[in-house]
């Protein structure tokens, strides 16, 4: 199969597991959001927050080494095993040992069984199979979404049975547990290999494993200081909305945009990085998928108010994302911007640029964030952070301008106009809108409108890629595909004329 059919092929089975995925945490958040308090998703926020810190532990790149590294023997693989089998056992025993002293500091008596109960991921996931990252390197994602959705569905079922019996936050709990005990036993099912202890290339993958694990660190403090600052000076309440409104515009970008920038590592993984098609495909890829987050951006902002009625159930009660929602809109652009940058900075080796990257942003951000509070509101802090997030972008960009030759005034330019299409197509639309809130369903109305704004920013944008098609090759590329659809959809629709007569 050639590199752009497996492309092709596993971008569709990872937008396929996107979307099961993605359709059950949706439900799970509609039923929960009608179940529990503010205060409560607030509290369960506080212990995932908490988990995730004493999981970054565990990261210490053995996947990605395994998927690195051009022909891995049994060695490399079964010391990558023992490598997360001895740290997940740790960090599931601290979880627990710590959890009174941790709901002490959070002032959240509840916490502790909470974070007890969790403890158990860790030691599930430790015995998971390694095998797993094999099938991620040969790009076998049509299994792996398989192995991921049977997991989800099932933990999901148990969920509602859990809802029917004690609909209680512990549902949402022991839910959750269920996935990853689910995950760790099916993973020996969907993997034939079979991991053993071994630790003889140890001194080797740590020398690669040790400038992740500070990276990973630094990567938490800097992506979770905001809400780790809201949690501790701002409250538990606060918290709460403020995750979901993350969880929000984190399952767009989960549902149409993650599944295709998620192949790019181990696509481009098997390209040499000095060639020019490397910095081709990923400018492209760049080109395209700003395409789409920008349209996904100026959507949840136009409809930000129904959806959360729609999801939610009442605004009233989740006033606060609400408000939320369309300010922190621009954050979906920035986190996958970032996602597909930092995985290529990874291929180019530059672990320890990262680490020393991470460190500054997160010192930085975490100052400038806190004052955000202090001096004004949960807003503040969201624009305070979708300005420190573009910087990152910008500064990782020209960083690999100097090591690949991406040109970011290209990027730039050419991603110019679909800022405009989505300034157009909000103004048009932003009147439509109002006339409508009152008249129809909130679903009819967001329907409506998102049909509305998405029409007029494609049309606004062919607009630009034929006018400026002679002068941008990636403008070009994308008008000939256009063609080529349009080909196709003349042909069958022509196809369709012929047998009906």
């Amino acid at each position: 199969m050639s590199f752009v059919k497996k492309l092709a092929s596993a971008s569709f089975w990872l937008t396929i597991a996107s979307w099961v995925s993605s359709a059950v945490g949706i439900l799970t958040m509609l039923i929960f959001a009608r179940i529990l308090s503010v205060d409560e998703f607030g509290l369960i926020a506080t212990a995932t927050l908490v988990t995730a810190f004493f999981d970054l532990f565990s990261r210490l790149g053995t996947e990605a080494y395994l998927i690195k590294e051009v022909d891995p023997d049994s060695e490399d693989i079964n010391t990558a095993w023992t490598i997360q089998l001895i740290i997940k056992l740790l960090i599931a025993l601290t979880i627990f040992s710590f959890s009174s002293w941790t709901a002490s500091y959070f002032n959240e008596p509840q916490l502790e069984n909470i974070l007890k109960a969790l403890a158990l991921i860790p030691l599930f996931l430790a015995f998971a199979n390694i095998g797993i990252a094999l099938l991620k390197k040969e790009m076998a994602f049509k299994t792996l979404m398989f192995w991921d959705a049977s997991a989800k569905i099932t933990s999901f079922i148990i969920t509602l049975i859990l809802i029917l019996i004690t609909p209680t936050y512990w549902a949402y709990i022991v839910g959750m547990v269920s996935y990853f005990a689910i995950i760790t036993t099916t993973s020996y099912y969907f993997s034939s290999y079979r991991p053993a202890l071994c630790l003889s290339r140890l001194n080797k993958q740590i020398s690669f494993s040790q400038w992740t694990l500070l990276k990973g660190i630094v990567n938490y403090f800097n992506n979770k200081c905001d809400q780790l600052i809201i949690s501790k000076f701002v409250g538990s309440a606060a918290l709460g909305a403020f995750s979901i409104t993350q969880r929000i515009y984190e399952t767009a970008s989960d549902v149409l945009v993650l599944p295709f920038i998620s192949i790019l590592y181990p696509g481009l993984g098997q390209l040499d990085r000095k060639s020019p098609q490397f910095t081709t495909i990923f400018h492209n890829t760049l080109i395209t998928t700003s395409v789409v987050v920008i349209l996904l951006t100026g959507l949840l902002a136009i409809n930000a108010e129904q959806l959360v009625i729609i999801a939610l159930g009442s605004a009233e009660k989740w006033s606060v994302v609400a408000n939320l929602l369309p300010i922190a809109a621009p954050l979906l652009i920035t986190r996958i911007l970032l996602f597909a940058l930092f995985d290529v900075l990874t291929l180019l080796d530059k672990i320890k640029f990262l680490f020393k990257f991470e460190l500054i942003t997160a010192i930085v951000s975490s100052i400038v964030l806190f004052l955000a509070v202090y001096w004004g509101d949960i807003e503040a802090l969201v624009i305070a952070r979708i300005i420190l997030t573009a910087v990152s972008c910008l500064v990782l960009l020209f960083v690999l301008q100097r090591l690949i030759s991406l040109s970011v005034a290209a990027y730039l330019l050419e991603s110019l106009p679909f800022v405009i299409a989505s300034g157009a197509a909000y103004l048009i639309t932003a009147p439509f809108q109002l006339l409508l809130i009152n008249e129809v369903t909130n679903l009819l109305c967001v329907l409506a409108t998102s049909f509305v704004y998405t029409s007029i920013y494609i049309a606004v944008l062919i607009s630009f890629i034929t006018l400026f098609k002679n002068h941008s090759t990636t403008y070009a590329l994308i008008s000939l595909q256009l063609s080529k659809l349009k080909m196709m959809v003349w042909q069958k629709l022509t196809k369709s004329d012929a047998k009906q007569m």
